[in-house]
């Protein structure tokens, strides 16, 4: 179930991968694993982000590290203060949509702490690197904050992440600079995003949206480059 809510959630399909995360904390809990039950909190409060029910991811995620924190220290297991900044890394997700960039900044700060305790073993930095970035590179509608979000984005080091992950953060990277106008920097993002990972590129809905919102600013102005990338993608009809 926590396989299947992760791969829902990815595919935006908000309502199945809310099935399975409540599945998972039910199946959590019949065995007795608390831990687990938490994982699927975090399920749950991603399923909820997609859905746009802010408020009950909000709920879940605070709930979750009001339990986490009584708990977590560096002499606990790695999976508990893992689960413990990655919750704070969702708080962060959830305020930079709500555009409120101080709880932003004080959720990260404090995911940061924690990766730092977990050291540089642990497999949870690399996401946390692209999830400080999303959270930067989101909900910033004023043109200042498009222009700080856009140079944050730059000036990340993503190369010990996945192609993936390289690929969704220069997706974010592209939507941050086409709030700017900066077309061809936005292009050129998309493109080297569908150099690293085509697939999973051109089957995100958020990069369908994005190409789609690029294309309805520009019109016939929009570069043959981008207007490609749509057909290959199925972006546009």
């Amino acid at each position: 179930y926590q396989a299947a809510a992760a791969a829902f959630a990815r595919q935006h399909q908000a309502d199945a991968a809310w099935v399975s995360a409540d599945r998972a904390i039910s199946a959590a809990e019949l065995s007795g694993s608390p831990l687990e039950v938490i994982a699927g909190h975090f399920r749950l409060a991603h399923a909820f982000i997609r859905l746009g029910r802010l408020d009950q991811a909000e709920h879940v995620t605070a709930s979750a590290v009001d339990v986490l924190q009584r708990v977590a220290s560096p002499a606990e297991p790695s999976e508990t203060l893992s689960l413990y900044g990655a919750m704070h890394l969702v708080q962060a997700v959830i305020s930079g949509q709500e555009s409120d960039r101080s709880r932003v900044h004080a959720h990260l700060a404090e995911a940061k702490r924690i990766g730092e305790q977990l050291g540089s073993a642990t497999t949870s930095r690399p996401n946390s690197v692209h999830q400080r970035a999303a959270a930067r590179c989101r909900g910033c509608h004023r043109r200042r904050g498009r222009r700080r979000s856009a140079r944050r984005c730059r000036g990340i080091d993503a190369s010990g992440l996945s192609p993936e992950r390289q690929a969704q953060l220069l997706v974010d990277v592209a939507r941050a600079q086409g709030q700017r106008q900066h077309t061809g920097e936005a292009t050129k993002a998309l493109l080297d995003a569908e150099c690293l990972a085509p697939e999973h590129v051109r089957s995100r809905p958020l990069t369908h949206s994005t190409i789609r919102d690029l294309i309805d600013r520009l019109g016939r102005r929009a570069p043959t480059d981008l207007v490609e990338l749509a057909r290959r993608s199925a972006a546009m009809p």
